[in-house]
């Protein structure tokens, strides 16, 4: 009898354990990649959250091969919510969309990790914030994958992430490890309106998150410990440049190189397709292939050098000028080869490498020309990112420079049987990058990224960080909401530059920041959305000079090295051209040299020699006061009202460090400016502040 009942008893708790294991597999809406960490249990994990959501067990490996518990030296006190921002997001891969809404709640959510009471709340401040269904981000379709990397900075001990969706059978992927290698996958198809939790339980800096269908969640928390170290800044300081360096214009072939000397660099726009034909070498330009290029490159940049001018060439391109077989492609340095081996023959022509013989030159036709020494840097393509080329992504542009740099570390050779890379071609030679539409620091974060994990010596392989900034604001004007330009200090056109420059001079002194478009429309139409308009005494041409020269000091002070103006020559007629930087040149289009070319030029004889020293606190709101210095004892002190309300401050007294001064005041038809000597009371000099900037030369 008590067999019997024992019996009973036993094969009833057996059936309770076949259900209990049959619906936790029947649950089970996580799949993971195997991976040799084992799966947490209860008492061994340093989690103390509220009931996970299942996942399945990660198949084992032999002893000798189990790596180390994920969570040794962890206790759940050390599990906090991880630092996740728009700074650690930084690597977009296949997308160039903001994705900082999915971690914008942070700080204004109650933890859904421990407090599981206040759960409810948290899912009501998402609610309020994301109504639309997919947080901020809107996706461009159904078949559309998003993607983003996050860099934690460091090694971190990750227990898992919390993610919201407002839709039910929405999923998301978290890829964990090493980057573009990643060793371990996590797929998790959520739940409607509820905070789901996705065990990751690795340890790692690196975490890749996809959004399958183009839906992303609403929000997402991370949660882990720190396990390694950050990155150490740079022990390097950058070297700031002097004025003559920092001075540039844009331009091209039809601008005439006598115009161009108020400047210190020219930036020459040229389409590479114009010196490429499909299956036979590069033209060059100087080859004048089939009457397309006008102008003899060797002629116009030969004289650029004897006048001190340097030339930048800039050549242009556009998604659809490469040859691809899928959208994969774009992520391959040899799809770019056609358009690296341009860059590398323009290297051998107009830079200098004595070892290069007459066999690495590869021309279709005309001269055979090398080592003109008259090109020191070359620029690889401009605004990809922008409208046109079909939004180029962060990685797909590194792919380009990294072979137009060194034939990707020497792994892609040249068709024509010559070497590839500039670098390759001339060691002496620099590669800037293409410049971007808007200061994307985010971008060019993820260009150096996919460099550091797709090149063996992780170099980031480019010489110059670009970008592209312009000042206008939105204003209703007839009942109409219009664009119009406003001055450097109003539009802000440094604070993303700022960014940018601080990440150069803590990761990557060794590199340039250029700016090579900025500028302002002298058209007074309220359809030219940057427009200088007329007020008080100044002029449009005034305003945009005033502008311009206002925006080389704050550049100077933040580090940038290279900023170019858009551009040389105004492409339409001044009265009647309106849009967008038809008539932002220094020069009309009938050749007349407007107030900015002579501004630009003052800058380059009085200025040239010196470099940012210092921003002097005025003690007025409305007069700012940048001092350079030239290393030998001579400062100058530019002062001016940073606002467009015609203010003026009238007898301002100015402190000097030097025993004598003389003030330069800029005027047009005037390449040095006016000056006079100033009087020098107990180191005091009394000057006239108003938005026009002035010069105190003091020694």
């Amino acid at each position: 009898m008590n067999k019997r009942l024992l019996y009973i008893v036993l094969s009833l708790v057996a059936i309770v354990l076949l259900c209990a294991s049959l619906l936790a597999c029947g649950d089970d809406t996580t799949t993971s990649t195997p991976s040799s960490n084992p799966q947490s249990t209860p008492d061994s994990s340093p989690s103390s959250t509220p009931e996970s959501t299942p996942s399945s067990t990660p198949e084992s490996k032999p002893d000798d091969t189990v790596e180390p518990d994920p969570w040794e030296g962890i206790s759940p006190e050390d599990i906090k919510l991880l630092n996740i921002d728009y700074k650690t997001m930084t690597y977009v891969g296949t997308s160039l969309k903001d994705f900082s809404p999915l971690f914008d709640e942070q700080t204004v959510l109650n933890d859904p990790y421990r407090d599981k009471e206040d759960i409810e709340y948290a899912i009501s401040i998402v609610q309020k914030f994301d109504a639309d269904g997919n947080g901020d981000i809107t996706p461009a379709d159904d078949e559309h994958i998003y993607e983003i990397t996050i860099d934690l900075g460091a090694e971190h001990y990750i227990e898992c992430f919390y993610v919201f969706f407002n839709k039910a059978g929405d999923s998301v992927t978290f890829e964990i490890g090493t980057p573009f290698a990643y060793e371990h996958t996590v797929s998790y198809t959520c739940k409607a309106m509820s905070w789901s939790q996705v065990d990751i339980k690795l340890r790692t800096r690196y975490i890749n998150v996809k959004f399958n269908n183009g839906q992303a969640p609403a929000e997402i928390l991370g949660y882990g410990a720190l396990t390694g170290e950050y990155d150490a800044p740079s022990t390097e300081k950058h070297e700031y440049k002097t004025f003559d360096y920092l001075l540039g214009i844009n331009g091209n072939q039809a601008d005439r190189v006598s115009t161009l000397r108020c400047a210190n660099y020219f930036r020459d726009y040229i389409n590479w397709m114009w010196c490429w034909t499909r299956d036979v070498y590069p033209t060059l330009p100087g080859t004048n292939y089939n009457g397309i290029m006008s102008s003899d490159y060797d002629v116009t940049y030969m004289t650029m050098a004897d006048i001190q001018m340097s030339p930048v060439p800039c050549f242009m391109f556009k998604a659809d000028d490469f040859r691809v077989n899928s959208i994969d492609d774009y992520m391959k340095p040899e799809t770019y080869v056609e358009y690296g081996e341009l860059l590398t023959q323009t290297a051998v022509r107009f830079g200098y490498n004595p070892s290069n013989t007459k066999e690495v030159v590869k021309v279709y036709s005309g001269s055979k020309a090398r080592n003109r020494d008259v090109i020191h840097w070359i620029e690889a393509g401009n605004e990809p990112n922008g409208e046109g080329n079909d939004g180029f992504s962060p990685y797909e542009l590194a792919a380009l420079t990294s072979l137009c740099y060194d034939g990707h570390e020497g792994k892609v050779t040249s068709p024509s049987g010559s070497i590839m890379g500039v670098k390759v071609a001339d060691p002496n030679m620099k590669l800037a990058m293409a410049g971007l539409a808007g200061v994307g620091t985010r971008y060019i974060q993820a260009m150096s990224f996919w460099m550091q994990h797709n090149r063996d010596d992780g170099k980031v392989a480019l010489d110059a960080f670009n970008v592209h900034t312009y000042c206008k604001k939105l204003i209703s004007y007839n009942g109409y909401q219009v664009y119009v330009g406003v001055c450097p200090e109003i539009g802000k056109i440094t604070e993303y530059l700022e960014e940018l420059c601080a990440w150069r001079d803590k990761f990557h002194p060794d590199k340039e920041v250029w700016l090579t478009e900025f500028g302002w429309d002298t058209n007074t139409s309220y359809e030219t959305e940057n427009a200088c308009h007329p007020y008080g005494d100044y002029t449009a041409r005034e305003l945009q000079a005033m502008w311009l020269v206002r925006a080389y000091f704050m550049f100077s002070s933040i580090g940038v090295d290279r900023a170019a103006m858009y551009m040389a020559s105004d492409l339409g007629d001044e009265a009647t051209s309106t849009g967008k930087y038809g008539t932002s040149g220094v020069i009309s289009k009938s050749g007349e040299l407007k107030d900015s070319y002579y501004y630009i030029y003052t800058l380059k004889n009085t200025m040239g020699d010196m470099y940012f020293a210092e921003i002097i606190d005025s003690g007025n709101e409305n007069v700012w006061i940048y001092r350079f210095e030239n290393g030998k004892g001579k400062s100058c002190y530019a002062v001016w009202c940073p606002t467009m309300d015609n203010i003026k401050v009238e007898g301002y007294s100015l402190n000097i460090d030097g025993t004598s001064a003389t003030m330069t005041c800029f005027a047009n038809l005037e390449t040095s400016g006016v000056s006079q000597e100033l009087t020098v009371d107990n180191g005091c000099v009394t000057v006239n502040v108003s938005e026009k900037p002035v010069l105190i030369f003091s020694e």
